[in-house]
């Protein structure tokens, strides 16, 4: 009893700290307070409240009048590849951009380690739950209590129609969130993405999922996240699987050539998908479906054309998670591209 007390204590002590650091206009300072807080505590109410200070630290930002310069053209440093492919520790600024700009994607092996890749996995097993005890206005049992939260920054969206195909925003399960920042953080993107916008990027709270496909989901549409995020932001997605896939699981179809447009397309399952005729015709021989283990991870933007790929063969279900980032400097290109006849939506940024 008595250390739950000093516990309580000292949650309380870490969040009026925190509160007045933001008070101050000092959120960056008051996300990594509290970030230390809750490493040594591990409270809900830390984890919802250094979320919130996220969001905060991104609706102050200062953006600068002109986003980085962002190179054209870049040396291909993998000539002849149609996936690019290298291990964690070759990954570097330049084998990234090369990538991107020349081919479309790098798959990067060994991302995370097993445990960390194990660690996520059953966040999102425990996220799930949770949603599940929850849905229809029931209690989580006190193990999940806080796993599902909806988050009060989103108001929109159906959240029982993306967790029957498989999915849970990451920013509804402060715990699962908290941990998958600090997962990246080990493996060291945080330097590697600044590098490459050219600014401390900013994650999507609408684009940073939670997933648990099962063996038999259909096969997702054709689609390039361009389509509804506009072409001209500068984004970068982290797909990772954190269970063996693309075989024996679940996995993801991916065009292995750099696109530089928006694919348009006739009788699609949505407005912004692209019929798979269209895909093969634009793909011309590169589609592939590549075998992922634990830990590895698959990066590619706006541009890219994808799938979810599914196979009556596979036995196992899939967990992965897929974490948008973008240079927060280029998301006013956004609202640019409804003259353009393009939707975007609200993806309502934070700090990362």
């Amino acid at each position: 009893m008595q250390v739950r007390i000093l516990a309580d204590r000292g949650v309380r002590r870490a969040l009026a700290r925190a509160d007045t650091l933001a008070d101050q206009g000092r959120w960056e300072e008051a996300v990594r307070f509290l970030t230390a807080e809750n490493r040594r505590l591990r409270d809900r109410r830390l984890e919802r409240r250094v979320l919130e200070l996220r969001f905060e630290a991104a609706d102050h930002a200062t953006q600068p009048p002109e986003p980085p310069p962002w190179p054209d053209t870049v040396p291909d440093l993998f000539p002849g590849a149609v996936i690019p492919e290298v291990r964690r520790d070759r990954l570097t600024t330049d084998v990234l951009r090369s990538a991107i700009v020349n081919h479309g994607t790098l798959l990067v092996r060994g991302l995370l380690d097993q445990r960390q890749s194990s660690r996520l996995s059953e966040d999102i097993d425990r996220t799930f739950a949770s949603f599940d005890a929850t849905r229809d206005g029931g209690q989580a049992p006190a193990d999940l209590a806080g796993w599902f939260e909806r988050c009060e920054r989103d108001t929109r969206g159906d959240r029982p129609g993306k967790r029957d195909r498989g999915a849970v925003q990451a920013v509804d399960s402060p715990p699962a969130l908290f941990d998958l920042i600090e997962v990246l953080d080990d493996a060291r993107l945080r330097p590697l993405l600044s590098d490459y916008f050219g600014e401390p990027p900013f994650l999507l709270a609408r684009k940073v999922t939670l997933r648990r496909v099962e063996r038999t989901a259909n096969t997702g549409g054709w689609h390039q996240d361009g389509a509804f995020m506009g072409p001209r932001i500068r984004s970068l997605n982290v797909w990772i699987a954190l269970t063996r896939c693309g075989d024996e699981a679940p996995g993801i179809d991916v065009v292995g050539r750099r696109l530089d447009h928006i694919v348009t397309s006739e009788g699609s399952f949505a407005a912004w998908g692209v019929n798979h005729e269209d895909a093969v015709a634009v793909a011309d021989g590169t589609i592939v479906r590549p075998v992922f283990d634990p830990g590895d991870a698959l990066l590619f933007d706006q541009l890219c054309l994808h799938r979810t790929a599914v196979d009556p063969d596979m036995g196992n279900d899939r967990h992965a998670i897929e974490a948008w980032f973008l240079g927060p400097s280029t998301y006013g290109a956004m609202v640019e591209t409804v003259e353009e006849g393009y939707q975007p939506r609200d993806q309502l940024p934070f700090l990362y």
